[in-house]
């Protein structure tokens, strides 16, 4: 099987549709022991809308693709014109701007659908984005990790409450806490919590490379994410680790408006009993475990009973 990810180079549409190749080659290794497999990348972040829709991989060392993955928005039209010069199906993780019946499938996270009920057939709905994080009990679970976000549409920033959240969490936390920050984290954040908490660990996030949060995720006992940081809530869900919500305040704008998306969805993971707020926290001192996510494992099952012919 040739799987052919169409890229814009960024990193969160990268982890959706790496974790999901790699989850369909384990599977269809599973099913047919022995055949091969491929994962091959292709950026079109740098054509132009006209050569999108005309795009073919002309040039290029692609061989032949069984399957075509995308995310992101700029994604939508190369994948769409690759997959039906090379005959294959087009399937996109995300719920895209264009039609979707466009696509042979659109793997989309629930809380893009108000209505779970009404989502289309060739639309598998997922708790949250799938990524690539693979879950490791065997592996030795030792810190506290907090993964700090920032500003966004949905919330605002308030500093002190956040520092007075983490100071709570030193003062009943037996063990070493790591955090990191965001590019979103305001720039005083990381002064004002060095002298606050100056024992927690403080990684910023332009000294991290590529893989440190799926490693740091890999020997967590325990992971803390601010609110608006909704990607890395379902990775540190899919790690296996408890998961515990600092939270932030609602964005002005959003106030006395109906829930938006990221909201929704953390809504129903806290009613879900998935994720523990610092609030409920404070009752118990203890995070709620429930088991992994395994999402990107049940879209790759999904694909591959849908559209058998793709292992060749």
């Amino acid at each position: 099987m040739v799987i052919c990810i169409v890229s814009d180079g960024k990193k969160g549409h990268l982890s959706q549709t790496r974790g999901l190749a790699n989850a369909l080659i384990r599977h269809a290794s599973e099913l047919h022991p022995g055949s091969k497999h491929s994962v091959h990348e292709v950026d079109v972040a740098h054509l132009s809308l006209l050569e999108k829709m005309r795009y073919t991989a002309k040039g290029t060392e692609l061989p032949k693709p069984n399957l075509v993955l995308c995310a992101g928005h700029g994604t939508h039209l190369a994948a769409l014109s690759l997959a039906h010069s090379k005959h294959c199906p087009c399937i996109v993780c995300m719920k895209p701007s264009l039609p979707v019946s466009w696509f042979d499938l659109c793997i989309t996270p629930r809380h893009d659908y108000t209505n779970e009920g009404h989502a289309p057939d060739n639309v598998l709905l997922t708790r949250g984005a799938v990524n690539s994080i693979v879950a490791s009990p065997n592996t030795e679970k030792r810190d506290t990790l907090v993964l700090i976000g920032g500003p966004s549409k949905d919330f605002g920033w308030d500093e002190d409450h956040l520092i007075t959240q983490l100071s709570t969490l030193v003062r009943y936390n037996n063990g070493q806490i790591t955090l990191t920050t965001s590019r979103r984290t305001p720039s005083d954040f990381v002064d004002m919590l060095h002298t606050s908490c100056p024992s927690i660990r403080v990684v910023p996030v332009d000294t991290t490379g590529q893989d440190w949060v799926a490693e740091h995720l890999s020997t967590a006992k325990d992971v803390w994410v601010t609110q608006d940081s909704v990607s890395m809530v379902y990775e540190a869900l899919t790690s296996g680790a408890p998961v515990g919500i600092l939270e932030m305040p609602v964005h002005p704008k959003r106030v006395g408006k109906a829930p938006g998306r990221v909201t929704r969805g953390l809504s129903q993971l806290v009613n879900e009993e998935c994720v523990t707020t610092f609030t409920q926290w404070l009752t118990t001192h203890q995070l709620k475990l429930s088991p992994p996510l395994r999402e990107a494992d049940r879209a790759a099952s999904f694909i591959l009973k849908r559209f058998p012919k793709i292992i060749s």
